[in-house]
């Protein structure tokens, strides 16, 4: 990784914008990853997901659908290329994490609540957004999981490639996220480590495990834009 700051961060999950969202899942199964099941968000947001599911988060490949007013901040992230453009970082309670963003004047969107059904329950989850402002060339959020047994689901964290979890990440214009390392926002079991360059995820292996081969990580970057190294 880039030898620069670090930024230990609570981090949820991580965002890579993707051109083709079908292509890049199975890019990722073809390295070895276990892949959730491609997901619509909501017609007026018109974004889709796949995610890769790890132990302390995962990564959320994110794809545009039909364009509208909701996803135009994350087409122009889109435009620059794919890779890592957004984070969302963890809330354990979604009012307190908004009342501390604006006691430390981040200026956070009002708190808004979802939900979905899939085939174990209804999923809910709330967020509370930043202005592209506060973190340029990042979309940033924060989530807190209102059902997280439903998301974190054990099958889907058993990968064939015996990657387990996130030990850090790199991503373009990670130095806009200094001004988040406020005291009251850092209250999680585990943070990760975020310094800046082209967009990089590094994962754990179990075992002794070998990485996925030089092929397969290839495909990963060719669509997702993102370099992945396993330790």
């Amino acid at each position: 990784m880039a030898d620069t700051a670090v930024f230990n961060l609570p981090v949820d999950h991580l965002v890579a914008l993707v051109p083709d969202l079908e292509a890049a899942g199975a890019a990722f199964r073809a390295a070895g990853f276990t892949t959730t099941p491609l997901a619509h968000h909501s017609a007026a947001m018109g974004t889709a997901n796949i995610c890769v599911m790890f132990g302390n988060g995962y990564l959320e490949l994110m794809g545009i659908v039909t364009e509208t007013e909701a996803n135009a901040g994350w087409r122009s992230l889109l435009a620059q290329g794919p890779g890592l453009r957004g984070v969302a970082f963890e809330s354990q309670d979604i009012a307190a994490t908004h009342h501390a963003l604006e006691q430390a004047a981040l200026a956070p969107e009002p708190v808004r609540h979802f939900a979905r059904n899939v085939p174990e329950g209804e999923l809910r989850f709330s967020i509370t957004r930043l202005s592209r402002e506060i973190t340029p060339g990042l979309q940033c959020l924060y989530c807190q999981h209102h059902t997280r047994d439903l998301l974190w689901l054990p099958h889907l964290m058993q990968h064939d490639n015996q990657a387990v979890a996130m030990l850090g990440a790199c991503l373009p214009d990670a130095a806009s996220l200094a001004p988040l390392q406020v005291p009251d926002l850092l209250a999680a079991e585990a943070l990760l480590p975020l310094t800046a360059g082209p967009s990089a995820l590094t994962l754990s292996l179990t075992g002794g495990a070998a990485p996925p081969s030089e092929a397969a990580l290839a495909g990963v970057f060719a669509i997702s834009g993102l370099s992945l190294q396993f330790r």
